[in-house]
């Protein structure tokens, strides 16, 4: 599973030197990317960031682009996984659901701020941010389709619909910068609202 950029001081140290050294270009170039944007990037401007060489850096990336690719592709994926499985099992209990779709939207928010230079890059910054979005879109949109076959879930609801509403609720929060107690606090928030909406319930 891909994982976060760890910061110096997480990095495990059973890591080589060499791919310590990655790591951390990698870390410095998506700083470096989400301040200046790709075309005002320079290698010399990473390397001078992380300390070491130009030759250091083509050992390990053949150019600023593939470096930048690297990054995105690592972002896209980590938020592909976490919409696959968040995909609610059929056989889910009722009483399940709310905290199961919590710790679903809580795993999304939380990728989107582990490292808020990669999410200013593949979510806002890089032009097939777009694109990335539509594509989590539909794979939401297919995740309550088959809840929805399940009996998890109203039938008459546009899956599609409801997966353009999220996705704009999750995008619009991630704008702010949530802390992990804020995170927590969205997450039942959002949770609230998609399952029972903001009409004053009728008394019994």
């Amino acid at each position: 599973m891909i994982t976060a950029l760890p910061t110096s001081s997480s990095q495990d140290k059973r890591l080589t030197k060499g791919e310590r050294t990655r790591l951390q270009l990698l870390e410095v170039a998506a700083a470096e990317f989400a301040e200046r944007g790709f075309q005002h990037t320079r290698i010399s401007d990473i390397v001078a960031r992380a300390g070491v060489t130009q030759p250091v850096f083509y050992q390990y990336f053949t150019s600023k682009q593939a470096a930048y690719d690297e990054l995105v592709g690592m972002f896209s994926q980590r938020l592909r996984q976490a919409i696959s499985q968040a995909r609610l099992p059929d056989d889910l209990k009722v009483s399940e659901l709310a905290s199961r779709i919590r710790q679903g939207v809580g795993g999304l928010l939380a990728i989107l701020q582990e490292d808020p230079n990669l999410t200013r890059i593949g979510f806002f910054q890089v032009d097939a941010a777009e694109a990335l979005k539509d594509e989590l879109v539909a794979m939401i949109a297919d995740n309550v389709r088959a809840e929805q076959q399940a009996g998890l879930f109203r039938p008459e609801i546009s899956a599609d619909w409801f997966a353009q509403s999220l996705m704009g609720i999750i995008e619009r929060f991630t704008r702010q910068t949530p802390d992990a107690a804020q995170q927590q606090a969205l997450s039942e928030f959002i949770t609230n609202l998609l399952l029972e909406g903001i009409r004053q319930r009728t008394a019994p």
